[in-house]
């Protein structure tokens, strides 16, 4: 929708979702109540606006994204074939019944499968980023590697869109979440901003503590 309207001229904002909150209070709620109250809220100003990322890098995001997806389908791959194993309490496959061997079996062709689809998609990936001198900066920091330098590169999408650091922390999900009642204040995790950055990070943090 967004690559159709900007074809034909228009002019597009997008609403950030959580704070479009008159609609999601709306008792009447249908495509043209939803609509009417957008422009409403656009023609005054009153639209609180979410990020677009670059055209030039979405492509290139959504395909180390797809990267992540693949390697949690690998992991259940290889995990399924653990359970299998140990419902006979043995440690190769050799061993089990036929039928859960034939088990057994489809699940590590997957995870093989899935191993080579994540090895193309690598080699694409650096051949598009490894030289980029963003990319090049963060691998000098302790614990950033490769694919963490990636994915902060594509999932910032450029520093200069944060007014101040501690926006970026927000979306980062670094700080925990606040609430205050009564005199007393609560800190929690909170799920605003972006997972996969919060996912580079701590993974960044892990490896830098395990190589001090």
């Amino acid at each position: 929708m967004n690559d159709l309207l900007r074809a034909e001229g228009a002019q597009l904002s997008l609403a950030h979702a959580k704070f479009v909150k008159a609609i999601s209070y709306a008792k009447v709620k249908t495509v043209k109540v939803d609509a009417l109250t957008l422009a409403q809220l656009l023609r005054i100003g009153m639209i609180p606006e979410a990020h677009k990322i670059s055209d030039e890098l979405r492509d290139v995001r959504d395909t180390l994204r797809t990267r992540l997806h693949l390697v949690e389908k690998h992991t259940s791959a290889i995990n399924s074939v653990h359970r299998v194993l140990e419902k006979f309490n043995v440690d190769d496959i050799v061993l089990l019944p036929e039928l859960f061997r034939l088990q057994a079996d489809r699940h590590i062709e997957r995870a093989e499968l899935i191993t080579r689809q994540i090895k193309t998609i690598d080699q694409t990936l650096n051949g598009r980023l490894l030289d980029s001198e963003d990319v090049q900066r963060l691998l000098w920091i302790p614990g950033i590697g490769r694919l963490n330098a990636f994915a902060i590169y594509l999932e910032v999408d450029g520093m200069d869109r944060f007014e101040r650091v501690k926006n970026f922390h927000s979306y980062c999900r670094l700080v925990p979440g606040a609430s205050n009642s009564g005199g007393k204040t609560c800190h929690s995790s909170s799920k605003a901003g972006n997972r996969y950055l919060n996912m580079a990070f701590s993974l960044a943090a892990t490896r830098a503590i395990h190589r001090r």
